[in-house]
């Protein structure tokens, strides 16, 4: 919702960017002010942070940045392969989000406001550029990583990251262009064209003082998955599926493929139905266990879906019965947390995304080096950020 002090200004600013980047301007530099004036706990977890980052430090020094490089370099040598592929990420990445930003402009609550369309219009362009900058910088600096670990000269540099930064610029700018040209009225369309009815009822998820919440998480996802919602990435996975393999384990990887990339859906679909859930009963004096209980149980029966979907495609890729466990814990501990960053944050979905990227990839980096203390990591965060949640309830 716009500040105030947006909406004051918005007839005095000038009219070249959507009065929404100031807006957020704004915003950041009150949180700044926030964590001075609460100095005491942004040091301690300035202080924490720097341990983390020793220990990911450490960690990292262990990775064989050779073996990498071998894969790499063998890579490099599919320029056009690589760059298609990247061109899919960047095409679906810059997609997306403009398309969530157009919407937000249009009818959200600045959709009201008496903005020119050419400053809408600059502005998504500037998020797109934005973003798509980042993204080439994390491909960047994730590449001269694995450069900095190996011991031999890294030949595949420079020609990997041609080939990635010039798919992914050429894939993004095609997202852009076609968020531009279906307009702000694509998504109602897809909404009305992919209706969210299930096929089966399932009415023992739902809680029985939330009725219908885990309903629509699952009708959020059902609609997503029928809009095609993670097309990009079966696109992906047509480019990456491997030849050669028997007709088995070809079906058993297309099985486990097919659960990670729906689990993932549902996931995401999950929390953003808790978003929107958490601002439609912000004026009601609901407790956070039962809040909690009630966005939990769809999660908890998607996961168990991905886990038996994935186990059978596991299996029929002779996997050992350890693998499979492994496989459905890792991905349930992943999700756990995710949830409750999502709970915590759930007035910041864009601080839960980052920072569930961010401990996930901690916790498989100890995972890599200490593997009995990657669940207890998860879990030790997973109960911090579910308490803190709580208290902030």
């Amino acid at each position: 919702m716009p500040t105030t002090a947006a909406i004051a200004t918005l007839a005095q600013m000038p009219a070249y960017f959507h009065p929404r980047l100031q807006e957020s301007r704004r915003v950041a530099a009150n949180r700044l002010r926030r964590l001075a004036r609460q100095w005491p706990q942004t040091v301690f977890h300035l202080v924490a942070g720097a341990a983390l980052l020793a220990l990911v430090g450490v960690g990292v020094l262990h990775v064989d940045g050779d073996r990498i490089g071998l894969v790499l370099r063998l890579l490099a040598e599919q320029p056009a392969f690589i760059g298609l592929a990247f061109a899919v990420f960047g095409f679906a990445m810059c997609r997306n989000a403009t398309l969530d930003l157009l919407q937000e402009l249009h009818l959200g609550w600045w959709g009201a406001a008496p903005v020119p369309p050419e400053a809408t219009r600059r502005s998504l362009h500037l998020h797109a550029l934005l973003q798509t900058a980042l993204g080439n910088l994390i491909v960047f600096l994730v590449l001269a990583c694995v450069v900095a670990l190996s011991r031999h000269p890294a030949t595949w540099f420079l020609p990997l990251l041609a080939a990635a930064s010039v798919g992914f610029w050429l894939g993004s700018g095609a997202g852009y262009l076609v968020v531009r040209r279906i307009g702000r009225q694509r998504r109602d369309k897809l909404v009305q064209q992919h209706v969210s009815t299930p096929l089966v009822k399932l009415a023992a998820l739902d809680h029985a003082r939330l009725p219908h919440l885990a309903d629509w998480q699952r009708r959020e996802t059902l609609r997503r998955w029928r809009s095609g919602g993670r097309n990009w990435q079966f696109l992906l996975l047509g480019l990456l599926f491997p030849t050669g393999m028997l007709p088995w384990q070809a079906i058993g990887l297309l099985l486990l493929c097919v659960a990670l990339i729906w689990y993932g859906l549902a996931l995401r679909s999950s929390e953003d139905v808790m978003v929107r859930a958490t601002q439609l009963f912000a004026a009601l004096p609901l407790p956070f266990p039962r809040f909690a209980a009630g966005t939990l149980r769809y999660p908890l029966f998607a996961w168990l879906c991905a886990s038996l979907l994935g186990a059978a495609g596991l299996l029929l890729q002779s996997a050992k019965l350890v693998v499979v466990l492994g496989y459905a814990a890792a991905i349930g501990l992943g999700s756990l947390l995710s949830l409750c960053l999502s709970w915590r944050y759930r007035h910041r979905p864009g601080v839960a995304r980052v920072r569930a990227t961010a401990e996930v990839l901690l916790v498989a980096l100890i995972a890599y080096q200490l593997p009995p203390f990657a669940p207890l990591l998860a879990l030790g965060l997973a109960a911090r950020h579910y308490l803190v949640a709580r208290s902030l309830a």
